[in-house]
């Protein structure tokens, strides 16, 4: 009767140990595409492009700090590069959804709604920039206001993209 009970046991320790490794290999292999989701091509040039919005938009900010445009032309050259990034980005993104298999999709749907989400805030402002610089005297005001809120949250999303590489 001991025997049969050891032998149970170690049959149901077995099984037990045995489906833990298979959910840890399971979760492990959706960190590892993670990884090698943050080194890839399409994220790296996404990344690029990220970073020159934020560049762009700095220099926006920084040139309508004063509540006066030294130089609208530059101011909108500034404009067109925070413009041409986030068409870039939006290009490579939607090459490398085009690419993506339907259990890359289904897995990827959280993280792509956040993203979607972000977007939507970066192009409103992006979109009132514009507005903004399209008059023949541009509204130093709103200029100011939108580059400073599209700095901002790009910052926000360049925070959550390091914490994302910290956790890796």
């Amino acid at each position: 009767m001991k025997k049969q009970i050891l032998m149970i046991g170690t049959v149901i320790l077995v099984v037990l140990l045995s489906i833990s490794s298979i959910f840890a290999q399971d979760s492990g292999m959706k960190k590892m595409d993670m990884a090698a989701m943050k080194k890839s091509p399409h994220h790296l040039v996404m990344m690029s492009y990220q970073h020159n919005l934020l560049t762009f938009s700095k220099a926006l900010h920084d040139m309508s700090k004063g509540g006066k445009l030294e130089d609208v032309d530059l101011a909108r050259n500034a404009f067109a590069e925070i413009k041409r990034s986030m068409e870039k980005m939006d290009e490579v993104h939607q090459s490398h959804m085009g690419k993506m298999s339907a259990d890359m999709m289904t897995m990827m749907k959280p993280m792509m709604k956040k993203m979607q989400s972000e977007n939507t805030m970066v192009n409103a402002h992006i979109t009132a920039l514009e507005n903004a610089l399209q008059m023949t005297t541009p509204n130093v005001t709103d200029v100011n206001k939108h580059a400073t809120a599209l700095v901002l949250q790009l910052e926000k999303m360049d925070k959550s993209n390091k914490k994302m590489k910290m956790k890796m």
